[in-house]
């Protein structure tokens, strides 16, 4: 059991959440878990980005958070049949208030309160040869040397809370590393989904933007949270790490052990007609917050970065390929600078 409570000193809300978490199997997982909350969340952050609990993502923030504050049940079960092979099944309820900073409009432009959400969800993980670090109720993948995939559908229920929609929601990836001797290693993820139905904009697929000077590997460095959303897309995150076959020839800098590292990262989505909150008349639900629009031509950013600093240290530098130009009502960046902190041997 886990719990937590909190205050806003601003706002003068309290916010709060709590899990059960009950392990059926030590050597495989087998968890059923109950957790709940009331709290402001970062939707559209990648999947490795820091909690809003965490309080490097206020040190290192670049002001452009956009919280929402949510009610939010779920239930959910992880059944592993073997090691590498898991299914999942669950289901959540979910309401997304509107405020000031993520604005929600009727067509008509009267306000909208709040955003529900009723769903169940299905998934299949199947990781061949998997290293993994098991505690009671956590384990941490380490990898392995095939892909990686992961498949889920989602499908939304209207009826249970008020205003709910109905749609499909169905997405995959796959995670591979392979080894490039002498040249080092490779890390693609390639990511893709479609979502069928119509549904207010926070319930499609919002890019991953990046608020904090923090990296994430999983999110856009220099795009904004709410810049571009899709209910169809493909994404690619690609690195590559020299292991120091170019710092490594350099006099006194090969002293430091400094190793290089090159970054790509791009997505592609389109919008239907029926879910395009930017276009009038396009019969969306709820119009989209200024500045948000397709990603019809593509979304590229690449650069490069420093790891090894001090054993545990790495420096990204991120250039804005595409879409440099700003929309009326959008701020964009060019150029971002992260940093991160890992240890590597």
């Amino acid at each position: 059991m886990s719990g937590y409570a909190a205050y806003g000193t601003r706002d003068g809300r309290f916010k709060g959440g709590g899990s059960l978490e009950v392990a059926f199997n030590r050597q495989l997982t087998r968890e059923l878990t109950l957790s709940g909350r009331h709290d402001v969340l970062q939707l559209g952050a990648g999947e490795n980005a820091l909690t809003e609990s965490n309080i490097l993502s206020s040190i290192l923030s670049r002001g452009d958070t956009r919280l929402s504050m949510v009610d939010e049940g779920d239930l959910a079960y992880e059944h592993e049949w073997h090691h590498g092979v898991t299914a999942f099944l669950g289901t959540r309820l979910r309401r997304i208030h509107a405020n000031r900073y993520v604005p929600m409009r009727y067509p008509d432009g009267r306000p909208a309160g709040s955003v529900a959400d009723a769903s169940v969800r299905v998934g299949l993980r199947f990781a061949k040869d998997e290293t993994v670090y098991r505690q009671p109720f956590d384990k941490q993948s380490l990898g392995s040397k095939y892909p990686i995939t992961t498949l889920f559908f989602t499908a939304g229920i209207p009826g249970i809370l008020d205003r709910s929609s109905r749609y499909c929601r169905i997405e995959g990836s796959l995670r591979y590393r392979p080894e490039l001797p002498p040249l080092g290693y490779s890390d693609l993820t390639l990511q893709g989904g479609h979502i069928s139905g119509r549904v207010p904009y926070l319930l499609l697929k919002l890019h991953e933007g990046n608020g904090t000077y923090f990296y994430d590997p999983y999110a856009f460095s220099c795009m904004d949270y709410y810049e571009f959303a899709s209910d169809t897309w493909f994404a690619w995150f690609y690195e590559h790490h020299f292991n120091g076959i170019l710092l490594g020839r350099l006099p006194l800098i090969k002293r430091l052990k400094w190793r290089e590292v090159a970054i790509c990262k791009g997505v592609w989505g389109t919008l239907s007609e029926r879910n395009n909150g930017a276009r009038p008349g396009s019969g969306a639900p709820l119009l989209f917050p200024p500045g948000m629009s397709s990603v019809s031509t593509p979304y590229v950013e690449a650069g490069f970065g420093i790891e090894n600093i001090l054993r545990i240290c790495r420096v990204d530098f991120i250039w804005r390929l595409t879409h440099r130009d700003p929309q009326p009502g959008e701020r964009i960046q060019r150029f971002a600078v992260n940093l991160g902190v890992q240890l590597k041997f």
